[in-house]
């Protein structure tokens, strides 16, 4: 192998790979990433054998074709830190890989091409087309919401729902749940629902585009789900597993109150700070057109906010985690905020104009 690349052109698919290179592997090989020159096409493969990504990137020339695998870590330190503008120089010589720019050079420790693990071929019945841009604010406005290690593995991921034109994106880990629905009407005919692994949802919402003219083609398949750009080609295992009914944790209250968005988020802001540091516990107190929040923690510290807005329900007091609450008024940036609460030992429902949440309640 023997291909010269831009620093530049070479940096931004190796940074995306890196990332789903897990740092610590039992297989060395899975610690290396995948460099493969080709039919005048460079492209670069990083597997944890859940996930698999491959990017691409533009080449100055391929004197020689070929593939070898290298520390995906060393690589990419190493053209983080070169000078920017930097022609690269990457040659196969025996088993090692030479980096070579202006006076620098570089030689890396490789193992054979062949032995790099493909994820296993998969059908995908289910295809559509949509707007990076959308299918990223469905994953970032619930993402939030997912488990983290929980026994109940089918909450450690996103849930996928399509049906009647519309995508539904839930998450949940039994204190709370968000759910961001689109309708498209290039999903008339798909009838689908899967659970996205935490991970990979987090890796798409770093690699989708926000531009809104910029398209990815979605594939979804018994056990993967494939998403592909002419930047990359992102492939995950599915959780296997039957998602809860989100509808039933959905509570059916009455009592409104709405306030400006960015008001509440700063006073939550504030009293979070003197909130206990393990619970994070603050007390939410409704009265007449006024929201009182205050929070204590265990050195007898105290904070005290009050915030106008519209509420003509009974007076109530509720305990809610407040990093949760911060969750949501972050993750939406309409000016005012609609809570609909059903009773002390109830969740309190969170509206905004495509998406809703639910916060359950603590003792305090």
């Amino acid at each position: 192998m023997d291909i010269t690349v831009s620093r530049e052109a070479f940096l931004k698919p190796l940074q995306s790979v890196s990332s789903v290179v897990e740092k610590k592997q039992t297989l060395p090989i899975l610690s290396n990433v995948l460099i493969t020159a080709k039919e005048g096409k460079l492209s670069l493969i990083g597997t944890d054998l859940e996930i698999e990504l491959i990017g691409f990137a533009p080449v100055e020339a391929i004197a020689q074709e070929g593939a070898v695998t290298v520390s995906a870590r060393k690589l990419f330190d190493i053209c983080r830190t070169l000078p920017e503008g930097s022609l690269l120089r990457l040659t196969l010589d025996k088993n090692y890989l030479m980096v070579r720019t202006g006076d620098s050079s570089f030689m890396l420790n490789t193992l054979p091409a062949h032995d790099f693990p493909n994820l296993e071929d998969c059908s995908y019945p289910t295809q559509f087309t949509i707007k990076q841009s959308q299918l990223k604010q469905l994953l970032a406005t619930t993402y939030f919401a997912m488990g983290q290690q929980d026994v109940r593995h089918y909450l450690n991921g996103a849930f996928i729902d399509i049906k009647q034109n519309a995508i539904k994106c839930v998450a949940a880990d039994g204190h709370r749940l968000a759910l961001t629905s689109l309708q498209d009407d290039q999903l008339a005919n798909i009838d689908v629902r899967v659970i996205v692994p935490r991970k990979s949802v987090l890796e798409l919402i770093r690699l989708l585009s926000g531009d809104v003219d910029q398209a990815v083609t979605v594939q979804i398949g018994d056990t993967r789900i494939r998403a592909m750009t002419a930047d990359f080609i992102f492939t995950s295992k599915l959780i296997n597993a039957q998602y809860p009914d989100y509808n039933r944790l959905i509570p059916r209250g009455n009592m409104v109150a709405e306030g400006d968005r960015e008001a509440i988020k700063q006073a939550l802001t504030r009293a979070s700070i003197l909130s206990n540091e393990k619970f994070r516990g603050v007390r939410f107190q409704l009265e007449s057109n006024k929201l009182r929040i205050t929070a204590n923690n265990a050195d007898q510290e105290q904070a005290d906010e009050s915030v106008s807005l519209e509420y003509e329900g009974k007076e109530m007091e509720i305990g809610f985690n407040v990093a949760y609450l911060l969750d949501v008024v972050s993750s939406f940036a309409e000016k005012t905020i609609r809570f609909v609460f059903t009773d002390p030992n109830s969740g309190v429902l969170i509206e905004s104009a495509d998406s809703l949440y639910v916060v359950m309640p603590m003792r305090l």
